[in-house]
Formats: structure tokens, sequence, C-alpha cells
């Protein structure tokens, strides 16, 4: 489910590069300090866009500062970080733990059981601070298994789970704003789920597990006009609300930054289909 929500490098000026390095930094700096190594190995592209997304709507007071940390240990640079650093950070430990969770139950994955044991007491402290937040992950994950398990389910259900948990995610204050941001969370939870779909497609037939795209009778290929539904009623919740700082930027992710590891695999794809139609060609003559 990570790693999706992140910006298009090439269309960025080189401050904005240097923008999201420093938020992306300043998430990474908090991950290690509240929770070790085990939190840092969560960072997430994801968080990092609901970092700038509450940093532009609150104006929060930032913290930015040179440094070195054990990835990057020579030379020094920038890490920005808000009160919305921590919140993420926070999320990104739960989220992590249950999809690692989620990986030991549904594929017995032993490094997914090894990595939810290291985050669970990472994970009962982020569920003290932040209880209603983990309630919506964890009610909206055992409703997807139950999902995922029945047959005559809609795919439609299990997109909309996921929705459910960013929404929770996403309207963090209980404020004004708080329906716009968790519409955005909500839209955005949609489309991540169906993209991740799309994306594992043909490991999931290998494996025989679940995959939403088998109940819509269609193929990764065919779910384009499907994902850019809920990517379009997102960018609607995200154009509504009142955004000054890193908009630009914060559009990148939205508009051109989302499509990268789908477009990537279907590219892949299609090579390898033109390579072995060439390949049958030359056996033919």
């Amino acid at each position: 489910m990570f790693g999706f929500i992140r910006p298009y490098m090439n269309d960025l000026a080189e401050d904005e590069k240097l923008r999201y390095k420093a938020v992306y930094c300043g998430l990474c700096r908090a991950l290690n300090e509240k929770y070790g190594l085990a939190g840092r190995m969560a960072l997430s592209y994801d968080m990092t866009f609901l970092i700038l997304l509450l940093n532009s709507l609150y104006e929060p007071e930032e913290q930015t500062k040179e440094a070195v940390c054990p990835p990057h240990p020579v030379k020094k640079h920038r890490e920005t970080a808000t009160e919305f650093t921590d919140y993420a950070a926070d999320m990104t430990v739960a989220l992590t733990y249950y999809k690692a969770l989620d990986d030991w139950m549904d594929e017995h994955s032993r490094t997914g059981k090894v990595y939810s044991g290291l985050l669970k007491g990472s994970y009962e402290k982020v569920k003290q601070k932040w209880p209603a937040q983990c309630e919506a992950i964890e009610k909206s994950l055992d409703a997807l298994h139950e999902v995922e398990k029945d047959e005559k389910a809609q795919p439609e259900q299990a997109a909309d789970l996921s929705g459910r948990m960013l929404a929770a995610i996403f309207g963090v204050k209980e404020d004004f704003f708080q329906q716009q941001t968790a519409c955005l969370g909500y839209f955005l939870g949609k489309f991540i789920y169906m993209m991740d779909a799309a994306i594992d497609y043909e490991d999931d037939q290998k494996k025989g597990c679940y995959n939403p795209l088998n109940g819509m009778q269609v193929t990764p290929e065919q779910v384009r006009e499907l994902l850019q539904l809920p990517l379009g009623r997102a960018a609607e919740a995200f154009e509504a609300l009142p955004l000054l700082q890193d908009a630009h930027l914060m559009r990148n992710i939205l508009y051109s930054g989302v499509w990268q590891n789908y477009n990537y695999q279907m590219n892949e794809k299609a090579k390898a289909r033109e390579k072995k139609e060439q390949g049958g060609v030359q056996d033919g003559h």
C-alpha cells in the first residue's frame, strides 16, 4: 500500500526537490528518534504528502536544520519538521505494523511476522495517543479481511474500507477543514487500493490471493479509467482547501507522481508482450 503518493521529480524545480527531501528527511529523523531503526524502516512517501498538506493548511512553526544521519553519514542535508511530522511518524508506524501483520496472516510471510513483532510495542504507544485513528485502521483492516474471504463481496467494498482508513488519518483535526481533508484521504485510499491491486495482479494470480480486479472482470491495463474516478474526487477535495505553501509540489504529486508505479508496470508489461510477439514471429520464419 505504500510508496504511491510521491512526486514526479523531473517536473519539479530544484528548490521544490530540496523542499520535498527536507520534509521527507524530517519524517525519517522523527521515526528514528521516536521508534528506532524498526520505525525508520517504515519510512514512506505517502505520509510525506500528508505532512505537506497539513503544514500548508495549518501553517505550524517549522524547525529546519542541517544534519547528518546513518543513511547519509558524510554530507549534511536539510531536515524540516513540525508537529505534523510527529503525527505522520505515528501514523506510519500504525499502518506499517498492520501491513506487516497482514503479510503474515495472508501470505504467512516470516518477514511480516518478525517485523510486526518489532513494531508491536511502538504501535501500542501510537494507539494510546491516537485511539480514533488506530481504531479506524483496525476496524477497516478487520472488515477488509472478511470482504476478501467472501466470494460474493463487491470489489467496491474493499476499496471503500481502504478509503475510510485514510479518511480517519487525514481528518486529524476536528475543525472546519476536517470534512475536506477526510474526503481527500478517503478517495486517495480508494485510489491506492485499486492501484495496488492492478500492480499486484499477476503475483496474486500465481499465489491464489484475493484481487478485486477478478470480481470486476478487468485487466490491470483496463483499470486506468477506474483509477481516474477516485483520483479526480481526491483532486476536487484538494483544490477546495485554501492551500498556498507547497501547492505546486502537492499538485505535482496528485496529478503526476501517483501514476509512476502504474505507468512503469504497464510499460514493462507492454515491452514484455512486444518482445514475446517478436520472438514468435522470428520462430515462425
